[in-house]
């Protein structure tokens, strides 16, 4: 859905565009890698629960997580015209579930673009290590829970659009370098809805943009 908007006070001629684009059901996933053995298992797509989810679970009695789980979100881009100038994009989640090591503190996480032209979809297992195109970092707070979080990830979009991929699609995974280093964070593991049963709750990818 497209809606424009005035350039405003003649200092930006340019009109303003903005599209919200859904994300594709039949591509959302999530893989998971058993950290003893490092094997990594199928994606399990998010038409089948309900949800993508991420993080590090399932704690041994040293505090250790033994397994590491990525989601992918995909957002297809043929409503943005090629020539368009992006402004602003963020990604919109709903947060059905946050469970932190340490509910105080916030758990830090990568948000990566993968080029899906050379990592076309579906979303298949080697795809939990498949090389970024760009990547910024989030936190997930416990206050997240329940509610919906906007992600800016203007600077993926823009490296989306220079790239010309066809969609926009993020890993989401837990930063381990950044816990390690920080004190003051703690693992987690998060679930974001994305189901057709309710649509509200989906996840929203919304890029303002000029051309």
């Amino acid at each position: 859905m497209r809606g424009a908007g005035g350039g405003g006070g003649g200092a930006d001629p340019q009109p303003s565009f903005t599209e919200l684009v859904d994300s594709n059901l039949s591509v959302a996933a999530d893989i998971s890698k058993d950290l003893g053995t490092l094997a990594v298992g199928p994606p399990t797509l998010a038409s089948t629960f309900g949800n993508v989810q991420a993080g590090v679970t399932a704690f041994d009695l040293l505090g250790v997580p033994v397994t590491d789980t990525r989601g992918f979100l995909n957002f297809p881009l043929s409503s943005i015209p090629l020539a368009a100038s992006i402004r602003f994009a963020s990604v919109t989640v709903f947060m059905n579930s946050v469970t932190l090591r340490t509910p105080s503190l916030p758990s830090p996480f990568f948000v990566d673009l993968i080029d899906t032209v050379t990592f076309p979809t579906p979303i298949v297992s080697s795809d939990y290590s498949a090389a970024w195109a760009a990547t910024r970092s989030v936190n997930f707070l416990n206050s997240d829970q329940g509610r919906f979080v906007e992600n800016d990830v203007t600077s993926l979009m823009r490296e989306a659009q220079r790239l010309s991929l066809p969609s926009f699609e993020i890993r989401i995974a837990f930063n381990e370098e950044a816990f390690l280093a920080n004190p003051s964070t703690t693992r987690g593991w998060v679930e974001i809805d994305d189901q057709f049963a309710v649509p509200g709750q989906r996840p929203l990818l919304t890029v303002d943009y000029v051309i």
